[in-house]
């Protein structure tokens, strides 16, 4: 038995490609497995703070609650577009410092778009504040929705996915992407 585990520790050993193709059969069970473990059906965690210097991560709980969990957000998309306008009214305010801007905003978003809004300076946002009425757009897509959300700095397209307990976060947005009606 001894000599059938010595083996196999030094088949490996060997030649270059053993080598390699050990190693690469390794890593691709450790990363396997670590998806597996982090896959936590997409909800979200705590967001990072925002990547700007001199700034930290948010330590304190926004202002206002977050919204209510919908009991059928796949459906709600009234709370759709209240979450889209919410997010998109944070997303063009400027408030006096990076992080409180982060804050409100990161608060309507899936981890993704948290921490793309990480890499956004809030002094870029071509917006000011929200102009009209949000309209729903597209419903089509699997497992999520589109708003157009009218702006100072032009119509923004919001691209929501349902959450089972925050009814829809925001996943991504285009500024730009639609036509004002």
């Amino acid at each position: 038995m001894r000599d059938l585990v010595r083996q196999l520790l030094l088949w490996p050993l060997y030649s270059v490609r053993r080598l390699v193709a050990t190693v690469a059969v390794l890593t691709a069970a450790v990363l396997g497995l670590v998806a597996l473990t982090s896959a936590g059906g997409g909800q979200p965690t705590a967001a990072p703070g925002p990547g700007t210097p001199g700034t930290r991560p948010p330590s304190a709980s926004p202002s206002r609650p977050a919204p209510t969990p919908s009991t059928s957000p796949s459906r709600d998309y009234g709370r759709a577009i209240d979450i889209a306008k919410a997010f998109v009214a944070a997303w063009a305010s400027h408030p006096k410092d990076q992080t409180e801007w982060y804050v409100a905003t990161a608060r309507y978003a899936t981890d993704h778009m948290a921490r793309k809004l990480t890499t956004v300076d809030m002094r870029n946002v071509p917006a000011e504040h929200v102009t009209g009425r949000a309209r729903l757009t597209d419903t089509g897509g699997v497992g999520q929705t589109q708003v157009a959300v009218p702006t100072d700095g032009g119509v923004v397209s919001v691209i929501l996915v349902p959450h089972p307990k925050a009814g829809w976060r925001v996943d991504d947005l285009q500024p730009g992407a639609q036509k004002e009606q």
